[in-house]
């Protein structure tokens, strides 16, 4: 649906990581909850998977004075941001590289692995647990944070129903869904499967109000890139707001609440067994 003629004009779909870090406050308040109960000696080495923007790999290097923090993130774009936003002349222990999660290529180097609100952009995430194991030292802790499946329609699955719908569905001709479709049950089931045994596990629903639909468009616009690189750039922005009206009209039927996310956290800790 386009949009109205009352709303301002909205810039057209790119994923950078100046966009990312406009639209992140989100992604920030969750990995915060998960950092203040992260306890560290100060001298790891440390693997922050997924890392964006940077900023949050950078408030762990503040905590690890005789440690280093190697940031990895499979967009070059997010990388080159943190990069330019985090020097290394300025943060000696600092680092960051473009990887995949699907194919990381680390063996017995850190003591510590994180990951915030990245991993369930993996469906592959058999390849993703195999290379976290491989990267942690024996005695190696990965801490996790990720959305899983559960009784709520996610953002993410409305997106692919209206990507099926006849008005776009030749567009996503030969798309496969980007997200990962496991509860938190099936998560564990896979680490232990793959070598990870499974020390704490914790799921909780959340919500967050982004006060306005500007606000919740935002927010979609950041993080739709998955689907909205597959749509010439004329018609990015009709489908991200027909994604966010039909999620929207099914938490007002469900909670009788107006620009309010809802979505399910899982907290991890795995280790090599």
């Amino acid at each position: 649906m386009a949009a109205p003629d009352d709303t301002p004009a909205r810039a057209s779909d790119t994923w950078s990581g100046d966009d990312y870090a406009r639209h992140s406050s989100l992604q920030e308040a969750m990995a915060a909850e998960v950092l203040s109960q992260l306890v560290l000696r100060g001298d790891e080495q440390l693997l922050d998977l997924g890392c964006g923007d940077g900023r949050l790999s950078a408030r762990i290097a503040q905590r690890l004075p005789q440690g280093f923090v190697l940031g990895v993130d499979a967009s070059p774009d997010m990388v080159a941001y943190a990069q330019r936003r985090f020097p290394a002349a300025q943060w000696p222990g600092l680092r960051f590289e473009v990887a995949d999660a699907r194919h990381l290529d680390f063996e017995s180097r850190f003591d510590r692995l994180v990951s915030f609100n990245a991993l369930h952009w993996v469906p592959q995430q058999e390849q993703a647990l195999r290379g976290i194991r491989r990267a942690l030292r024996p005695q190696g802790r990965a801490h996790l944070r990720l959305v899983t499946r559960c009784s709520v329609a996610s953002l993410e699955e409305v997106a692919e129903q209206v990507r099926q719908l006849p008005e776009w569905a030749a567009d996503f001709a030969g798309f496969s869904d980007p997200y990962l479709r496991l509860d938190a049950d099936q998560y564990v089931a896979l680490a232990r499967r793959l070598g990870l045994g499974c020390s704490s596990c914790r799921s909780a629903m959340k919500r967050w109000d982004f006060g306005s639909e500007e606000g919740f468009f935002g927010f979609c616009h950041a993080g739709f890139g998955a689907w909205t690189r597959q749509l010439p750039e004329v018609r990015r922005t009709a489908f991200v707001e027909q994604v966010m009206r039909r999620y929207l009209a099914g938490i007002a039927a469900d909670f009788g609440e107006r620009f309010v996310f809802h979505f399910n956290q899982t907290d991890l800790e795995l280790l090599p067994v």
